[in-house]
């Protein structure tokens, strides 16, 4: 039996950010990997520490008031956080690159996207000024833009275009890992569907993992083929897509989908979550959903749970799993 290959491994991650409000916890003991040519989704509410994991994976958490305080980072086996910051640039854009959220923030308006494109692997290979034209074209073109339009500017592009651009170089050096994150957010319906394509279809032609940052659910079926959702800086269920959309296990990740509309049954009212979000400079002592959650007990308002294993591939943080009867209303197959 052929064994899976981690090109990423998060283990034990914790991040704070120190700031004049206090102490705020935004990443709290994240363990996730990462399978060669498949894709990962990190779904969950904002402020959930989704983005600061992904900017933690280039090491580009704002320091101050940023500090990662413990854990690790394996890429291919090698441990980032040890890394020098010369290291780091050599591996930003050439091993893992990022495609940000907001396309229109991302572009620097006064280059135009041939001249950015251009910069990422000009910052890792030597090449000439008509190879790397060549290549700023190849990239165009794979990305659906006339490759005439390179010497345009951004201000120039539409936003479904700016995000093709964006995806351009962060795939320019080719990287393994490329991170998403929610590259459909400013994009209408059907721009949607085009860009989420065009990614899936650029990682299997290029061998890359991709880790798609998003709150929508549907974005998360039409492309991943893991999904770790998390809460309050906590991975609180992981597993494969059928895992989590066959066999819902975490209170939380029942109301996410609860959330959702029934196409099925139109007259049926959405069900919310209730309440907010922890304070993240002052998160409950047990469970971080438990004042949210319906089926917590005293026990879940001060024990903090620990991974509950359903198999190989199915985990998930809740204390009442332990419970020989306890099950969930979406939690049975």
């Amino acid at each position: 039996m052929e064994t899976k290959k981690h090109v990423l491994e998060i283990k034990d991650l914790s991040i704070i950010y120190d700031t004049e409000e206090g102490v705020v916890e935004a990443v709290n003991g994240v363990n996730l990997h990462l399978e060669s040519r498949h894709t990962l989704g990190l779904v969950g509410e904002t402020g959930a520490g989704k983005t600061t994991t992904a900017l933690a994976l280039l090491r580009l958490v704002p320091d101050p008031p940023g500090v990662i305080k413990g854990g690790e980072i394996l890429i291919n086996g090698t441990n980032i956080l040890c890394n020098s910051e010369k290291e780091m640039e050599r591996i930003r854009g050439k091993e893992i690159a990022m495609v940000f959220q907001d396309p229109m923030t991302a572009l620097d308006p006064v280059f135009t996207v041939g001249e950015q494109i251009a910069e990422s692997f000009l910052q890792h290979e030597k090449m000439s000024k008509a190879k790397a034209d060549e290549k700023v074209s190849q990239l165009l073109e794979m990305v659906g833009i006339p490759a005439s339009r390179a010497h345009e500017y951004p201000h120039q592009f539409s936003g479904g275009m700016k995000q093709r651009v964006v995806i351009a170089i962060a795939l320019a050096c080719n990287p393994k890992i490329l991170i998403a994150d929610e590259p459909t957010t400013a994009l209408d319906v059907t721009i949607q569907a085009q860009v989420l394509a065009l990614m899936k279809r650029l990682r299997d032609d290029n061998d890359t993992s991709m880790i798609m940052i998003t709150h929508d659910l549907g974005v998360v079926a039409e492309t991943c083929d893991e999904v770790a959702v998390m809460y309050a800086g906590r991975i609180v269920e992981y597993g494969t897509l059928r895992d989590v959309f066959k066999g819902v296990k975490h209170p939380y990740t029942e109301g996410l989908f609860n959330s959702l509309p029934d196409l099925k049954n139109r007259q049926q009212k959405l069900r919310p979550i209730p309440g907010l979000m922890p304070d993240p400079t002052d998160l409950p002592a047990g469970c971080t959903f438990s004042p949210r959650c319906p089926y917590a007990t005293e026990r879940c308002k001060k024990e903090r749970p620990a991974p509950y294993r359903f198999s190989d591939t199915h985990v998930v943080e809740c204390l009442r799993y332990d419970e020989p009867d306890f099950h969930i209303d979406r939690g049975t197959e």
